[in-house]
This record gives C-alpha cells, sequence and structure tokens, in this order.
C-alpha cells in the first residue's frame, strides 16, 4: 500500500490538512505543540504520514511545566521516544510555572499557557518555521463554547475555537478541530499508539476539566453527537461573525473621525455593528485592550442621551466622553481645580477665564436647545428674584430640589458627572441664592411651563 493510499484510509473524514488550513503550499514546515497525550500523540502520527506525502518537514515541542514532579519528567522521555522513533526533531523547554505564576500572580494555567506559546514562538522564528499544529479537538471546542456562555460571553466567544489565526512568527492552525476524542481514542488503538496521561486532567477545582467531566457528560446522555453538532454551529456562527466583523470594519472606516464616532451615526446604526466598531475603536485607542458588554452597553446609552462633556469611565485609564456631538475615546481626565470667581450675568454673552466657560443668556418663549454643542438652561422669568450670576461651586453647596435641600457634591456624584467638568460647572445663582447649576438641575419652581409667558435661558459651553 502507498503511502497516499495508507493516508487517506487511516486519517478520520474530519481531519483538515494544514495546507487547507492556513492556505499554504503542503510542503511548508510544521511545528507540533507535542504533550504526549492521546490527542497530540494522534495529531503527530497524522502529520507524520502527512509530512512524507507532501514533504513538509515535521517538528514537535514539548514543554516541561515543572507542576507535576516526577510525572512530567516521565512525560518529557515519552515524548523523546515517540519522536526518535517516528524520526522528528523534538525541542524541549523546561520551566518552574507554579513558581513564574506566583512570580506574575498569575493563575497556573494562565502562565502555562503564555509561557508555552511564548516557547512556540521562538522556535518558529528561529527555525523558520511558518506553521503551529495544536491537537484541539470538537470536545475541546464544546467546552469552550459552554465556558464562554456561562461567562455571558458574545457571539465571538459562542464561536468556539478558531480553524486557525495569525501567531508572533506565522499561523496557527487545528487539524483535529473537527474530530472527537473517541475517533482519536480510536485512532491511537487502531495504529498501536500509547500515550500518556495528564493526572491534573482529572481535577475539577479546573474550570474547563469540570465542564468535562460533569457537564458534558449529561448532555452527551441527550445526544451523543453534541460535540460533532456544537463544531457545526461553530462554524455557522463563525460565519456570520466574520460578516459583521466586515461590516463594523467598514462602518468605523467610513464614521470614525480619529478616535471619535457622531451619536446620530452611532444612534442610527444596527447594534450588532456598533458593538463591534465600539470594541475595536477602544482596543486601538487602549493599545489592545477590551471591554466588557457592560461596557459597550454604557457607551451606547451614553451616546444615546448625547449630554455634552458627559461620561463613563473605561479600562485601562480611559473614559468615553460626549464632545461637540461626538462620542470620543481618551485618557481619563482627573478633577482639575479651579480659582474662586462671582461674576454678574447680563444679556449676551458672558466668558468665564477661571473655567474657559462661556454662558450666554437672552429671553425667548422657547425652550428648545438650538445651540447643539451647548447645555442648556430654561428658567421662568418671573421667578427669578433679583439679578443672575455666575459663580464657582463651593463646599457645602445645597440646592432646593423635590421639596429638599440637596447637596450639590452628593447629586453630581449620582449622575455620574465625570470629576473632569465638575469644578468647571458654573453654579447660578440670584439673590435667594442657587438657582441652577448645568447637568445638575434647577432650584423648586423655576423651570417654565408651557404657558410661560418670558423664559431666560442660558446657554453654556464648556471647552
Amino acid at each position: 500500500m502507498s503511502a497516499s493510499k495508507h493516508f487517506c484510509e487511516r486519517l478520520p473524514k474530519e481531519f483538515r490538512s494544514p495546507a487547507e488550513l492556513s492556505g499554504m503550499k503542503e510542503s511548508t514546515p510544521i511545528l507540533v505543540a507535542y504533550s504526549g497525550g492521546a490527542d497530540s500523540t494522534a495529531l503527530l502520527h497524522m502529520l507524520s504520514v502527512y509530512g512524507k506525502q507532501t514533504g513538509a518537514p515535521i517538528f514537535a515541542a514539548h514543554v516541561n511545566h515543572g507542576i507535576r514532579g516526577e510525572e512530567a519528567d516521565r512525560d518529557e522521555a515519552f515524548c523523546r521516544q515517540v519522536t526518535d522513533g517516528l524520526g522528528i526533531r523534538l525541542f524541549v523547554h523546561q520551566a518552574n510555572v507554579p513558581l513564574i505564576a506566583k512570580e506574575s500572580g498569575e493563575s497556573v494555567e494562565t502562565a502555562a499557557r503564555r509561557l508555552r506559546y511564548a516557547f512556540f514562538d521562538e522556535l518558529m522564528e528561529a527555525h523558520d518555521i511558518p506553521l503551529l499544529a495544536t491537537a484541539h479537538t470538537a470536545d475541546d471546542n464544546l467546552e469552550t463554547m459552554l465556558f464562554h456562555l456561562v461567562r455571558g460571553s458574545g457571539l465571538d466567544g459562542i464561536c468556539g475555537i478558531p480553524v486557525s489565526r495569525l501567531c508572533q512568527n506565522g499561523t496557527l492552525v487545528r487539524p483535529l478541530l473537527g474530530v472527537t476524542k473517541d475517533r482519536l481514542l480510536t485512532y491511537c488503538q487502531a495504529n498501536g499508539l500509547s500515550y500518556v496521561t495528564d493526572s491534573t486532567n482529572t481535577d475539577t477545582e479546573y474550570t474547563r476539566n469540570k465542564i468535562r467531566a460533569e457537564v458534558i457528560p449529561p448532555l452527551r446522555a441527550i445526544n451523543p453527537a453534541a460535540a460533532e453538532h456544537a463544531a457545526h454551529l461553530a462554524d455557522s456562527l463563525r460565519a456570520d461573525a466574520l460578516c459583521l466583523e466586515s461590516m463594523a470594519n467598514w462602518f468605523l472606516e467610513e464614521m470614525r473621525d480619529g478616535y471619535a464616532i457622531e451619536c446620530e451615526k452611532l444612534n442610527g446604526s444596527p447594534a450588532a455593528i456598533v458593538n463591534r466598531a465600539l470594541l475595536a475603536l477602544f482596543r486601538e485607542c487602549a493599545e489592545g485592550k477590551t471591554l466588557e458588554y457592560s461596557h459597550v452597553l454604557a457607551l451606547r446609552e451614553l451616546s444615546r442621551k448625547g449630554i455634552p462633556h458627559s461620561s463613563v469611565s473605561l479600562p485601562a485609564g480611559t473614559e468615553g466622553v460626549i464632545e461637540n456631538g461626538r462620542l470620543l475615546f481618551r485618557k481619563a481626565q482627573t478633577k482639575e481645580d479651579c480659582s474662586p470667581y462671582s461674576l454678574p450675568l447680563f444679556e449676551g454673552k458672558t466668558q468665564i477665564s477661571q473655567t474657559n466657560c462661556e454662558i450666554i443668556m437672552g429671553r425667548s418663549h422657547n425652550t428648545k436647545n438650538i445651540y447643539k454643542n451647548s447645555i442648556l438652561l430654561s428658567l421662568d422669568s418671573a421667578k427669578i428674584n433679583g439679578s443672575l450670576m455666575a459663580r464657582n461651586r463651593t463646599s457645602g453647596d445645597r440646592i432646593r430640589m423635590g421639596g429638599m435641600h440637596k447637596s450639590l457634591k452628593k447629586l453630581m456624584c449620582e449622575k455620574k458627572i465625570p470629576l473632569s467638568i465638575r469644578s468647571r460647572l458654573p453654579v447660578i445663582c440670584d439673590d435667594d441664592g442657587i438657582l441652577a447649576v448645568p447637568l445638575v438641575g434647577t432650584r423648586d419652581g423655576v423651570l417654565p411651563r408651557e404657558d410661560t409667558p418670558e423664559v431666560t435661558q442660558l446657554q453654556i459651553y464648556i471647552e
């Protein structure tokens, strides 16, 4: 039997070649992440045959994490034995992952994964190997989908594990992602392949092990093909996600202005597109950091309201803020103190140099804000006692609202007014005390009604 005939008959039909997954030539060198377990042993054996058929050089990489003592050393020795038998060069990296995790503050799982992929990237660069193959299976994909589901992930998380992705020095492919664990065990048995078992795989303190041991068996009792069906669902969802991603990229290209997008454009576009656009723009602004879904919802609500200078705090020391009718991402600003001031207000323009604020006062019968980038205060002229003045906020300031005298500081906190502008908001007073504060509210009894004969309007601009 020829090698090609042997290759075609022995491989599970769900196996996908690295060339197909990457779009590269069949002869492209491949590095196999090899733990010695059943999945990676099956993959290494398949790719060894694939390499003989296509001329692709095959290499293997094993990491001894130093977590399981003698058992880890046993696994390393086993991997050396298997690769020697297949004539495949093995690269080994030994590390003390528990110590590394302790020093970095990471979980052992996270530190181990980071170290593994850093080792793989180094090998790919040093030996000019463009492809990395890992032995993730359909079962692993189901576990990942369930893991993201219970964490409240969006569509991208529910799509599970991608069959390929770019890595630092090449492309990572997963030829076994459509193959179940049972099929791989059958393959190992049919080909006389021995393998080692990681004792930590049964430790349900690890989240994935708990899903594997306690969640998936009842699902298989309902439908034995749960993993295969989840793989089909993941493929379908991933196609939808790619379509939405391309639409979001187009939206950003057309609508963005630096790190800002007009609120009108955001508010009038589908949520699925807006959500992705906001995530992508934030990642760019925050150098790769990401947002939780709650942050995205808060940003959309901020845009919907469109209140000038209102903002929400975001990760990585950033904030989303409404400026000039746009939602803008920027570094979070801290509270700015200003010099005390007290200025009389007259019809026309009053400039407050201490806070770079401008107030335009006029008389009108219309309570609509015709100036897009200002904060509007409309007051019943007949309820103003004496003359108007603007001053800075002082400790202990209170305004009568809802029949009670309320602290301005507390009201600003309740209304989530950004610290960066609280001290810059002018306090509008008449002879009876505080009359109104922009973004906070007005004193009881001074709001105009539909039949109010004359309305005093204050248009307030804060740079």
